[in-house]
């Protein structure tokens, strides 16, 4: 003769919380990762030493779509669900359009990796919004605080080289070298 506990009973969730999703937060840090990232380039398109004028309007687009993108990224964290996604989408796509026009105009003064890891941040966000926009809109549901912790750590560790690329890539002379900056007197 066999016995057998009883099973638990199954825990009711609580009336009135939201579901916990633990990639909740990723398609919004993906987009300020990826904002950051334009945001730095088009700065370096507007202030590069003799920007030609196509570099400073494809600089400025750019820093415009980062704000945009940032903007988003914000609203969807607090909202906690994909917002809009097809327009993201079509903003992915349009950063990757002006990644390369910037590139092509400013080659000498843009990081190319830094426009490759934009462009990959672009393209994970693009999946994020294709996903979103092919399944029914679902309710909001909490952010789980490790997904967002997870998902920070591996943005840092993608966009900060990609922030320091930019620079080097905007300080860097026409004879390849780049000036050391000291701080002597502060």
């Amino acid at each position: 003769m066999s016995v057998t506990a009883p099973a638990a009973p199954a825990r009711p969730a609580r009336a009135g919380a939201p579901r916990v999703a633990f990639t909740g937060s990723w398609p919004a840090l993906t987009a300020w990762s990826a904002g950051l990232v334009l945001a730095a380039l088009g700065a370096g398109g507007v202030t590069a030493p003799g920007g030609a004028v196509a570099a400073r309007a494809a600089g400025i687009l750019v820093f415009s779509l980062a704000l945009a993108i940032l903007a988003w990224g914000t609203v969807a964290l607090v909202r906690a669900r994909m917002l809009l996604p097809r327009a993201v989408l079509a903003a992915a796509v349009a950063g990757v359009v002006l990644l390369a026009a910037l590139l092509a105009a400013a080659p000498a003064h843009t990081s190319v990796y830094a426009v490759a890891i934009a462009i990959g941040l672009l393209v994970v966000l693009a999946c994020f919004a294709a996903s979103a926009a092919r399944r029914p809109a679902s309710p909001p549901r909490a952010v789980s605080v490790w997904g967002l912790i997870l998902a920070a750590a591996v943005m840092s560790v993608v966009v900060t080289p990609a922030l320091g690329a930019t620079q080097d890539a905007i300080l860097i002379r026409d004879d390849g070298t780049v000036p050391v900056v000291t701080h002597e007197g502060h």
